[in-house]
Formats: C-alpha cells, structure tokens, sequence
C-alpha cells in the first residue's frame, strides 16, 4: 500500500474514531442534537444514539484492520452518506440544532462547509473501498495464473 493510501486510511479511520469517542464523552449533547434534527421522529434520538456511535467506532477500527478494511470503506461510505442527507434535509427544512458531528471542536449549526467536509470524507471512503476491491481483484487474477503443482504418482 502507497504511503498516501496509508495515509487516507489513517486518516478516515481517526475521523471515525475520533467523532465516537467524542459522542461518548458527549453522549447527552448528541441526544439533545438528534432531537433538534427534524427528519428525526420525536422520541426515537435516544434509540438512535448509541448504533451511531457504535457504527462510528466500529467502522473506525475495521478500517484499520486489512482484512474488513474493503467493507468498513463501503460502509463509512454508506454513513456518510445518511449523515450528508441527514444534514442536508435538516438545513432544508428549518432545523435548528447543531449539527451534531464534533462536540469537542465545534457546537455550530450544520452549513455547506459540514456538507462539503462529508462529501470529501465519502470520496476518500469510495477511493479506499476502490483500492481494496482492485487490490483483492488483482490478488485473484495473480493466484489463478500460479501454476498448480501436479500430483506425483
């Protein structure tokens, strides 16, 4: 893996990692921002919290684990997506809560720079999960060229 691949795993994998735990620490601040998200049905932000959370370290720790890094890629992905829309939808129709993202470094309300920081972290998913699927493809094209040994009689 190049140095920059290694990086933008690293990286995605921190952002992940990083934004959990600070839900953790933060847990009744980020309840509190789901009930402020209009798409959000009343009553449902306490449910809703901790598998968010628990998606946002998982997703964190298998990026950095070789063998589910392809699926924690479609799946950070995936997130990031709802999380886009989420914030777009929220902004579109009158929300009025923080965004909910990072506790720690900012308590602001959802703008088009959260949108485009969400859309630059889904493109660097989609290119990890590229790189893995080409690496995994290359891998089987490479095993079935080996020659197979023949049985010895």
């Amino acid at each position: 893996m190049r140095f920059v691949d290694r990086g933008i795993v690293w990286l995605l994998a921190a952002v992940f990692l990083v934004s959990g735990v600070d839900k953790v620490f933060h847990y009744q601040g980020f309840v509190n921002a789901l009930r402020d998200y209009v798409i959000v049905p009343r009553g449902w932000a306490s449910a809703l919290a901790p598998p968010v959370i628990a998606i946002e370290l998982l997703v964190g720790i298998a990026l950095l684990v070789q063998a589910w890094r392809q699926a924690a890629a479609a799946t950070a992905a995936a997130v990031l997506a709802v999380f886009t829309a989420a914030l777009v939808f929220n902004r579109l129709l009158g929300g009025r809560g923080v965004c909910g993202c990072w506790f720690t470094l900012t308590l602001s309300k959802s703008t088009p720079l959260h949108v485009t920081q969400n859309l630059m972290l889904l493109a660097l998913a989609l290119m990890i999960w590229w790189g893995e699927r080409s690496r995994d493809a290359n891998s089987r094209i490479a095993d079935s060229a080996a020659p197979t040994p023949s049985p010895s009689a």
